[in-house]
């Protein structure tokens, strides 16, 4: 899973949808009390697989359990937040997707986006996008958990995407590979929405 967490953050870059030290991914094992994270600071096209930070789940916050000389990435709350609920195996990423993120600053609400286009909606549950809050805060990672939406049912998200404004997307998935295409599928049709504005 590490190897294609580096390859999904090279791709990333290569995109333009992070910058060296932008963007975050968590992964976490079914039924585990733990998960991994990305480090904060490290130029994430040359990340190593022992750089990733391995984060236990306590009652009340998190603990860092390896690689002591790394910080987990700066919205650790964010993925503490939303993997805390989940028993089965789920990714969350967290990238900065040009065209996502312009058509969120020019006003747009990314789920209204997602119901006039069927080839994103059939594929993608876009949420409402959560509310202009400041990065690297556990506020943030509440809001972005509230607009997903956990069912307990389900033991997961009703949505698979959240916009933040002036900021980025938050993606989940089953595996690092269906998260991802959450937001290549949003991005492209942000693009044809915008392009069709100028």
């Amino acid at each position: 899973m590490i190897k294609d967490i580096i390859k999904i953050l090279i791709d990333s870059y290569n995109k333009n949808w992070i910058t060296p030290r932008d963007g975050n991914i968590s992964y976490k094992g079914a039924n585990l009390n733990s998960f991994l994270i990305t480090p904060s600071g490290l130029r994430k096209q040359e990340l190593k697989e022992s750089d990733f930070i391995n984060i236990k789940f306590n009652d009340e916050d998190w603990i860092q359990s390896n690689n002591n000389i790394l910080k987990p990435s700066g919205e650790v709350n964010l993925h503490y937040e939303i993997l805390k609920s989940v028993k089965k195996e789920l990714c969350v990423i967290h990238l900065h997707p040009t065209y996502s993120i312009a058509a969120m600053y020019s006003g747009l609400d990314l789920s209204t986006i997602a119901s006039e286009f069927p080839e994103l909606s059939r594929y993608t549950r876009v949420a409402k996008n959560a509310k202009k809050v400041p990065p690297l805060t556990k506020k943030l990672a509440k809001e972005c958990k509230k607009n997903l939406i956990f069912d307990k049912l389900i033991d997961g998200y009703k949505y698979d995407i959240v916009g933040i404004p002036n900021h980025g997307v938050v993606s989940i998935g089953e595996n690092i590979y269906s998260a991802f295409e959450h937001i290549e599928r949003l991005e492209h049709i942000c693009k044809i929405i915008l392009s069709s504005k100028i």
